[in-house]
C-alpha cells in the first residue's frame, strides 16, 4: 500500500514512518495540511489510503474526508485523532471511512489497521470497539424502524406481546391473510424468516 500521512505534528507522522519501515507499505505522502495533500494527489502522487489527523489548524479532518470521498473515493481512510467522542465517530463513519485509532493507543495499532483495511476490513482499535459497536446497533435500530410502517410495528408488538395471528387480526380488525401479508413484508425489511426470529430482532435492536 501507499500510505499518505496528513497530521500537523512531524512526531506523529515521524513516528508513523517507523512503524512501517519493516513493512511491505511505503509512505509517499507526509503532510501537515489539507493544501498539501491535495496538491501531492493532484500531481498524481501514489496512494491507496490516507492516515487522517482530525484536529489541525486551517482545514480539518472532516472537511478533508468529506472531499478525498469525492475527488478520491478509491482512496481509503483511517483516522488517527486523540478525539474519541461518539459524535465525532458517529460523524466520520457516516462520511464512510475505513477505520479510526485513537492516539492514546499503542502504536502498532497503526500496522494493524493498515493491514485490515488493505485486506477490506474495516478497523476501530480495541478501546473503540464497545463504542462502535453501540454507535452501528443506534443506526441499525434507526434504519430498521425507519423501514417499517406503523401498521408492521403494530404487528411486532403484538407478537411480543405473545398475540397469535388470529389474536392479533381480531385486534386490528384485519383479516388473519392481512397479518400473515405484513408479517412477510417484515421479515423481508429485516432480513429475517420467523415469527421467533422477528421477536429476538426487535428486542435486541429497541424497534419496539
Amino acid at each position: 500500500m501507499n500510505i499518505g500521512i496528513l497530521d500537523d505534528h512531524e512526531l506523529i507522522r515521524v513516528g508513523v514512518i517507523g512503524v512501517l519501515y519493516d513493512t511491505p507499505h511505503s509512505v509517499t505522502i507526509s503532510v501537515a495540511c489539507a493544501e498539501d495533500l491535495f496538491a501531492a494527489l493532484e500531481q498524481g502522487t501514489p496512494c491507496d489510503l490516507l492516515l487522517l489527523d482530525i484536529l489541525m489548524p486551517g482545514t480539518n479532518g472532516f472537511e478533508v474526508a468529506k472531499r478525498m470521498r469525492t475527488e478520491f473515493p478509491e482512496i481509503k481512510i483511517i483516522v488517527l485523532s486523540v478525539d474519541t467522542k461518539e459524535y465525532v465517530i458517529t460523524q466520520l463513519m457516516q462520511i464512510g471511512i475505513d477505520g479510526f485509532i485513537s492516539k492514546n493507543g499503542p502504536l502498532e495499532e497503526v500496522r494493524l489497521a493498515i493491514d485490515s483495511v488493505a485486506e477490506g476490513v474495516p478497523f476501530y482499535g480495541r478501546d473503540l470497539a464497545v463504542l462502535v459497536r453501540d454507535i452501528v446497533d443506534a443506526q441499525l435500530n434507526k434504519k430498521s424502524s425507519a423501514l417499517l410502517t406503523k401498521r408492521e410495528l403494530e404487528i411486532i408488538e403484538a407478537c411480543c406481546a405473545g398475540l397469535l395471528g388470529k389474536e392479533i387480526a381480531d385486534k386490528f380488525h384485519i383479516s388473519l391473510r392481512a397479518v400473515n401479508s405484513h408479517k412477510t413484508n417484515i421479515f423481508n425489511k429485516l432480513g429475517i424468516s420467523s415469527s421467533v426470529e422477528m421477536v429476538r430482532f426487535a428486542l435486541e435492536h429497541g424497534i419496539i
